[in-house]
């Protein structure tokens, strides 16, 4: 497990940069990365994530702006991060963890705040529950998700859910009124 940054992160990274950063894991396993921060000059400063070394790899995704991406995941156990600003206007930069595992796994889910995580396999049709602490509710996604194959691709079956609490919080006034 790491963390990319931008150079300079959070005081914005500054002009005319032209940045590669490599993850290379071990043989047979796979990269996943989880977006934590994101802010770019949009349409001028992209992040560009390829699946493999080469200059030619297929490439994961190309980011610009303040909309942080999802998560995403490598096909092999190497991933390449381009990073370009131009002359002017910079952003904060982003922060991206980095986690590896195996082939026939998906990627750890987390724990979801105000939640329990049952179920700690990963492997390829394991299953993990999570139940919303006593005050919270589930607002995206099923209590369990599976680790599963769709389209060629080993992923879970859905997001992971969240737990919030109820909003505004609900308040009962009285007034005895003595006559």
């Amino acid at each position: 497990m790491g963390t990319v940054l931008s150079p300079d992160y959070p005081e914005g990274y500054g002009n005319n940069l032209n940045c590669i950063w490599t993850i290379i894991s071990d043989p047979g396993s796979r990269i996943h990365l989880s977006f934590n921060d994101f802010d770019l000059e949009s349409q001028f400063d992209f992040l560009a994530i390829k699946d493999g070394d080469s200059l030619d790899s297929p490439i994961l995704g190309t980011f610009t702006g303040a909309e942080v991406p999802s998560h995403l995941t490598s096909n092999s156990h190497i991933i390449r991060l381009e990073f370009q600003a131009d002359h002017s206007m910079s952003g904060r930069g982003f922060n991206i963890t980095y986690s590896t595992f195996g082939h026939n796994e998906c990627p750890d889910p987390g724990v979801p705040l105000n939640a329990r995580r049952f179920g700690d396999n990963f492997q390829l049709g394991s299953s993990v529950s999570v139940v919303c602490e006593e005050g919270f509710i589930k607002t995206q996604g099923t209590e369990t998700i599976t680790c599963m194959l769709i389209d060629g691709k080993i992923m879970w079956s859905g997001p992971i859910p969240k737990c919030e609490g109820l909003w505004p919080p609900l308040f009962y006034c009285f007034k005895i009124f003595n006559l």
